[in-house]
């Protein structure tokens, strides 16, 4: 089997990508998908390699970036990136074993230090998931979610693997470090963004139904409401907003 590390990126982040890229190593391979247009000339030159390749696609959205990474792979086994990773070399050099190793699995979920979460976790970011080739085939992640969508900031993750198990695959834990990641995630920003919260009650309404959406979404903001003395109704307002969208 082969391995390909989808790496997304942004024009104004490209050049950050030569600092992921592990030695080369039998079996696997990169590709840069990259939003925004095309690169400046000099921006190509840490790709000076045969085993990575180098997409661009004006259009903006992290949700479009990783499905054109999709369309235009071919490996058999995928693992999802971004530009702010250190990538584990010895967990990325075993990826192909594991799905060996596990035939029952289609997705992996491996773990990523600086998330600040304990694992295992009911949350899973993209940057800890490796895939097998059908479900790529098989499965896009919605462009409504997800950093550079219009509207909804995040939740992308969650939709994506609801859709992957509606159609048939399985997804496994491994305790194994994949990556280091800098930054806060976008879920760690609720209160201070509205279009998180939108996003909250979207994912809450695709996954578990519109009934479920509303009482799940009152009981967050209530819980807000008692823990931090947070006014309820603008996230109520936006948590219902999000519901509605997804639902129109």
């Amino acid at each position: 089997m082969t391995l390909e590390i989808l790496i997304c990126t942004t024009v104004e982040r490209l050049h950050r990508v030569a600092q992921l890229l592990l030695p080369p190593m039998k079996e696997v391979s990169y590709m840069v998908s990259c939003q925004g247009g095309e690169p400046q000339e000099d921006e190509n030159v840490p790709f000076g390699r045969e085993d990575v390749v180098l997409l661009t696609m004006p259009e903006r959205g992290l949700s479009k970036n990783r499905n054109k990474a999709f369309l235009s792979s071919t490996g058999d086994l995928l693992l999802l990136c971004d530009d702010d990773e250190v990538l584990n070399e010895e967990t990325v050099r075993g990826i192909i074993s594991d799905f060996e190793q596990h035939p029952e699995w289609d997705i992996i979920q491996y773990e990523a230090e600086g998330l600040g979460k304990h694992y295992p976790s009911e949350y899973v970011s993209s940057v800890e998931l490796a895939l097998r080739r059908w479900v790529a085939d098989s499965v896009r992640f919605d462009e409504r979610f997800g950093l550079g969508s219009p509207e909804l900031a995040s939740g992308e993750e969650e939709v994506f693997l609801h859709d992957a198990r509606g159609a048939g695959a399985t997804l496994g834990y491994l305790p194994k470090v994949v990556c280091r990641v800098g930054g806060e995630s976008t879920g760690k920003r609720f209160l201070a963004d509205g279009r998180v919260q939108r996003s909250k009650g979207a994912v809450f309404c695709y996954t578990r139904g519109k009934c479920y959406a509303y009482y799940k979404c009152t009981r967050e903001a209530m819980g807000w409401m008692l823990r931090k003395r947070v006014n309820p109704l603008p996230l109520l307002r936006n948590m219902y907003w999000g519901i509605r969208y997804v639902k129109a």
